[in-house]
């Protein structure tokens, strides 16, 4: 059964007679676990994302919850209405139909991971396209990418351990991931660097997405949110 970590952070910082516009009570926001960026922990969800949100949220004096649960279910409820915003991720057109992006927080690296004697030589090529299996975490903008190459996708893992299984037990030739959060599971899991290849892809930034009937209920909010990102770099 899904475990749902729903902590209430109260933002501190500007008073709100300082807001020229009204505010929402409290913000709605999910997330997935995505150490080291953000993850649970003896009840508290942590992270170099979570204190990121916290710098955002106490310069606007904004109240927030958020929501720890599946990437693809963070952003069906926010298709959904039941949550205002997920974070953090890449911008693609699918997600802009129901929601607005805002000022890139962060950034991230896709890297494709696989075995070192598995042989594999370019992924871009038409071979490889058509005849290798190739993963990326269900529900991201990596596999939507995969999709949208003409990459062979059909495994849906949740998890980067999932994702590295599929790899290790040569169910797939290669996985796309962030490279920081896959080598973070690589080190957890117990296995050797040497044994696994890296190839770097490119960088994409990272930012928050609003539902468009959030950013419509409070048309002053993502520009006060984007205002607020740029004090806490």
């Amino acid at each position: 059964m899904m475990r749902i970590f729903l902590i209430t952070l109260m933002a501190v910082g500007y008073s709100k007679s300082t807001l020229a516009f009204k505010s929402p009570e409290r913000v709605l926001l999910a997330t997935q676990e995505w150490f080291p960026f953000q993850y649970q922990e003896n009840g508290e969800i942590k992270g170099s994302n979570i204190e990121k949100m916290k710098c955002v949220m106490g310069v606007m004096d904004q109240p927030y919850q958020l929501t720890m649960t599946k990437w693809d279910r963070a952003q069906l409820e926010v298709e959904a209405g039941s949550q205002d915003g997920f974070f953090l991720a890449s911008h693609n057109s699918k997600r802009d139909r129901y929601a607005e992006y805002s000022t890139p927080l962060d950034e991230q690296d896709w890297s494709w991971f696989f075995l070192s004697n598995s042989g594999v030589a370019e992924m871009e090529d038409t071979f490889f396209k058509s005849q290798i299996e190739v993963a990326a975490m269900f529900g991201s903008n990596k596999w939507l990418w995969l999709h949208k190459k003409g990459y062979r996708v059909s495994k849906k893992p949740r998890t980067a351990k999932a994702l590295i299984k599929l790899m290790l037990n040569e169910e797939v030739g290669a996985i796309l991931g962030n490279e920081k959060v896959i080598n973070e599971a690589i080190n957890d899991m117990g296995l050797s660097h040497r044994e696994i290849s890296i190839r770097r892809l490119k960088s994409k930034p990272l930012g928050v997405y609003f539902s468009r009937a959030f950013t419509k209920k409070y048309p002053h909010f993502l520009n006060k949110f984007n205002d607020a990102v740029a004090q806490c770099h």
